[in-house]
């Protein structure tokens, strides 16, 4: 858009005797002095948000024991990157001043080249390159910063299609090109913000999924089998209203043989050759699945213990790793026992979410119905500290053999930790959204000067400013629209591969998110192309054609 507003003037320095080359650099000079000014206004907002970090948040400092301010280091790196963009961004359409002509002046029509400018597209393919690392260095990882690039690359091509279409569709509409490229801007905007945002979404979730108010915090451990009913009847006691003591039976167990299609260890020592197989699992036994699980290959079995072969279900990497498959013969040693098993069922563990526990190994009950075997049990003790010091204290005198791990303290200290990195994650998407904000501003912003001319056109032919304002308010609403949805389509396909290939996170939709996202994009493009507009729509249409 900055080109194409100063054609005329380039013609014009170019019929006085000036080269592309000095063109070029005049306004790379530009580009570079708004760079900087750009880096410099970033750095000030910087210093002052985190001025105000103790009055917004209080002392964090105290609370996690660390210093925080601006480091030279961040400073340099935040400038450098904001110059570097800055000119990346600009040196490609600035190339296609070399293509000016002086006759510009005299005419409007003149032909593009249709020879192919090799340069133009060698310095494209070096900046994309260098847009690559600079978004690898900042995500540091080099898998993000493709995902990122890949996203962006994936939702502008989409987005100009979509103009294209668009222009087509309500043809005739003058300046098709510059209309795409208006709408792919904005459209990237909303990619970048609900990217973001989703990803928060998923992060911040993530985390109360592992220390919510639910979680478990005191654990219990070594409970004998007559000593389970008593014990659970004891907390549901202590714990009035909260939730009943989840009772596992646990077991300790080697696997010493596997025969199947892909695998045959006969033997325990052809067990230990394979590493980690032959270590000694803890396993479990019960009719269902729990809510931390998911069920992959095979069938799980009916509530009710078994009246034939013992049947067991394994965890997916097991199956990844040793290649054991449904139907395969497992041999178990327990307490000196052989016990066969054949693999029923595969599952996949959500380990984040230990509130229902997580085995590799889970059998089907019949088999240790009768073999010694104690139990685990986690739960909600009380939160006041008094009242928690005396139900451990009842525990202990009542069932002396049972070992009691509280994690009240530990969980605090997790939750003051989480809270921090809530707010921090809160904080950026703050960021994001008002840069985010800015960029639609100027992508609708750069465009007014196309709106003069066919402004003035248009009242000389009778029509008011307020029908002018309406037609301006329709087509930036159904730009914000268009490139608002593809933008929201874009930024779910990048937070679902974010999270699934490099976070390691359970992405999960927000839709309240994308659907707000479009709507505000909508209205913030129609408002402010309005809003931007309006020195156009007071311009006279005298004074504008005369310009003309």
């Amino acid at each position: 858009m900055f080109v194409q507003q100063k054609l005329r003037s380039i013609a014009i320095l170019k019929c006085v005797g000036a080269s592309s080359r000095e063109i070029l650099a005049v306004y790379m000079t530009q580009v570079l002095l708004l760079g900087i000014a750009g880096s410099l206004l970033g750095v000030g907002i910087a210093a002052a948000v985190i001025a105000a970090v103790p009055a917004v948040v209080g002392n964090i400092g105290a609370v996690f024991h660390v210093e925080y301010g601006l480091t030279t280091t961040a400073v340099t790196q935040g400038f450098a990157v904001g110059l570097l963009v800055s000119v990346l961004f600009s040196v490609v359409p600035l190339l296609d001043v070399r293509h000016v002509k002086p006759s510009l002046l005299l005419r409007h029509d003149i032909p593009p080249l249709a020879r192919v400018d090799w340069l133009k597209w060698g310095v494209t393919a070096l900046v994309s390159s260098t847009l690559v690392a600079v978004a690898a260095w900042q995500a540091g990882s080099l898998r993000v910063g493709l995902m990122l690039s890949g996203g962006f690359v994936a939702t502008a091509f989409v987005l100009h299609l979509a103009g294209l279409a668009l222009v087509r569709a309500v043809q005739p509409l003058r300046y098709a090109r510059s209309f795409a490229l208006r709408q792919a801007a904005v459209g990237l905007g909303t990619f970048f913000i609900l990217g973001v945002r989703t990803l928060q979404a998923n992060l911040l979730q993530d985390f109360a999924v592992q220390i919510g108010e639910d979680a478990p915090d005191m654990f219990l451990i070594d409970i004998q089998e007559d000593q389970k009913d008593g014990l659970a009847a004891f907390i549901d006691q202590q714990n009035g209203s909260e939730p009943p003591p989840n009772v596992i039976p646990v077991l300790r167990a080697r696997i010493t043989a596997v025969r199947g299609r892909e695998v045959n260890l006969e033997t325990y020592e052809q067990v230990r050759g394979r590493g980690s197989l032959s270590r000694e699992y803890t396993i479990t036994y019960r009719p269902q699945l729990n809510a931390n699980e998911e069920l992959l290959q095979g069938q799980w079995w009916n509530a009710g213990p078994s009246s034939g072969e013992a049947e067991v279900s394994i965890e997916e990497s097991l199956q990844q790793r040793f290649r054991i498959n449904i139907g395969d013969q497992m041999q178990f040693d327990v307490l000196g026992r052989t016990i066969p098993a054949r693999v029923t069922s595969i599952r996949k563990v959500n380990w984040r979410d230990y509130r229902s526990g997580g085995f590799m190994i889970v059998f089907r009950p019949g088999p240790f119905d009768n073999a010694p075997h104690s139990y685990i049990s986690s739960v909600n003790g009380p939160r006041d500290p008094a009242a928690r010091s005396r139900m451990q204290a009842a525990l202990v005198a009542r069932y002396p053999n049972v070992s009691v791990i509280d994690l009240r303290e530990v969980l605090d200290t997790i939750q003051t930790i989480v809270d921090g990195v809530t707010l921090g994650v809160t904080v950026v998407g703050g960021l994001v959204l008002f840069s985010g904000m800015l960029i639609l501003v100027g992508a609708v912003s750069m465009t007014k000067f196309q709106r003069v001319y066919e402004a003035a056109i248009l009242k000389t032919l009778g029509a008011s400013s307020r029908l002018i304002a309406t037609m301006l308010l329709l087509e930036y609403g159904v730009l914000g629209a268009i490139a608002g949805t593809v933008g929201a389509l874009g930024a779910i396909a990048l937070s679902w591969a974010v999270a699934r290939y490099a976070l390691d996170l359970t992405w999960r939709a927000a839709p309240a998110v994308t659907l707000v996202g479009i709507s505000a994009t909508a209205i913030c493009v129609a408002a402010i192309g309005v809003l931007a507009s309006l020195d156009v729509l007071r311009h006279k249409p005298l004074a504008t054609l005369r310009a003309e």
